[in-house]
């Protein structure tokens, strides 16, 4: 019941209105992702014997990037801006307050206590919290596979960019080789480190299918045939 509550508040917490009348679960959504990669984090070998607070974590992942939808209804960012605008410094101690509001009559003092730590330490690989440095391991997850393809959508709305110009983005990060600096800064432990590598090659497959559909000659591959036909009617 306990976590059912945790479930509702969050819930509310993180989903945005749309002027439509309905709901935006974006951010949810991708909360709830993190969450569950901590769930699958812990369960690695590396991470035996060590004593981790499963229901801060657990609070922490869901309230991590919590700043986004205070902004957005504040009015200071648009919706489709959320998770991928620019980021405020002062986003994890927004996220800590805006969790220990939503939280403080459904937990005790010392797990919001060690929720609050782990969001706020999560970014600092020297003094992370061992619930902290599972949360980023998580969250850095969230960068590979083919989730993410809807954060690459959504930048591409709010920019007015298509298909392609997120191909050329991609093909561009691996020729610099980004995504091998990405596996080797963003992971402390080598079997999340496996399972971002895993996610990685199925989203570069899928990226490289959709660019033999996407990037097209607009110049001839699609005009001359019309024309084609057009003359071969007359």
């Amino acid at each position: 019941m306990e976590v059912d509550a945790i479930h509702k508040r969050a819930r509310a917490d993180l989903l945005i209105s749309t002027t439509h009348g309905d709901v935006d679960v974006f951010l949810w959504e991708h909360s709830l992702r993190v969450a569950t990669n901590c769930i699958r984090i812990t369960r690695f070998e590396e991470l035996a014997g060590r004593k981790i607070e499963f229901l801060a974590l657990f609070v922490a992942a869901l309230y991590h990037d919590s700043a986004w939808a205070k902004r957005c209804r504040e009015g200071v960012i648009e919706r489709l801006e959320v998770l991928v605008g620019t980021p405020q410094e002062n986003d994890s101690e927004v996220a800590v307050s805006i969790m220990r509001h939503g939280m403080g009559i459904l937990l005790p003092e010392t797990t919001i206590d060690c929720a609050a730590a782990a969001i706020l330490s999560r970014n600092d690989r020297a003094l992370a919290t061992i619930e902290g440095q599972i949360l980023s391991e998580a969250d850095n997850l969230e960068e590979f596979g083919l989730a993410s393809l809807w954060s690459i959508v959504r930048r591409g709305a709010l920019e007015g960019k298509g298909i392609r110009t997120a191909i050329e983005i991609w093909r561009r990060k691996k020729e610099y080789q980004f995504w091998t600096a990405r596996l080797t800064d963003s992971f402390r432990f080598e079997s999340v480190r496996e399972m971002a590598r895993s996610r990685l090659i199925k989203l570069e497959d899928f990226l490289e299918e959709l660019a033999n559909e996407a990037l097209i000659d607009e110049s001839s591959f699609v005009l001359d045939p019309f024309r084609a036909a057009a003359t071969s009617e007359d």
